[in-house]
């Protein structure tokens, strides 16, 4: 409209009123829009996907921790043993069979401590051993020899391993899965 004057001709007339229908449009559609996005259903919609985008993180960092993939090696599970029998004063034959993660791609392995228990419950550890070779990309059978500390206590002993590596600069441990055998009174017969 570019008087004061509503027009008088019908085009003219139904040409304006559907201007103010389109401006009450606009003001209604913004109000309409505002409510549902901070109160209506569009914000419950907006809550459930920010709830589904968490659970999918989540999901994927417990498919990691299940998979290995959030550590430095992955165990094949099952093939984690000491050879025996083991005698009082000899060495354990510790094997296990393991493959690098994506995470551990750029690790170096540096020594493996392991850690025994007895009977008594009381975690000790064995003497550390620099690391000789890498676990590599693939299932790689590993059989690293320790000696049990002398205090331990002939019958059933557990032992694992710690693993300490140089990844990016910083140092990072991981651990094996935990073998049980029997510690025979010493020496061999």
């Amino acid at each position: 409209m570019t008087s004061d004057d509503f027009p008088s001709s019908l085009s003219g007339r139904l040409i304006e009123i559907a201007k103010v229908l389109g401006a009450i449009s606009i003001i209604v559609g913004f109000f309409g829009g505002a409510w549902s996005v901070t109160y209506g259903p569009l914000r419950d919609l907006l809550d459930q996907w920010e709830e589904i985008q968490t659970d999918i993180a989540d999901l994927q960092v417990r498919m990691a921790q299940v998979q290995g993939e959030d550590r430095v090696i992955r165990e094949v599970a099952g093939l984690t043993y000491v050879a025996e029998p083991v005698y009082q004063g000899e060495r354990i034959v510790f094997n296990f069979v393991a493959e690098r993660t994506r995470l551990g791609e750029k690790c170096t392995l540096r020594y493996s401590q392991p850690i025994f228990t007895d009977m008594l419950n009381v975690p000790t550890p064995g003497e550390r051993r620099q690391a000789a070779r890498q676990i590599s990309d693939n299932p790689t059978p590993l059989r690293p020899g320790y000696t049990p500390p002398i205090n331990l206590r002939p019958g059933r002993v557990t032992v694992y391993l710690i693993l300490a590596y140089t990844c990016d600069g910083k140092e990072v441990f991981d651990q094996t899965s935990t073998a049980a055998f029997e510690l025979l009174e010493g020496p061999r017969p």
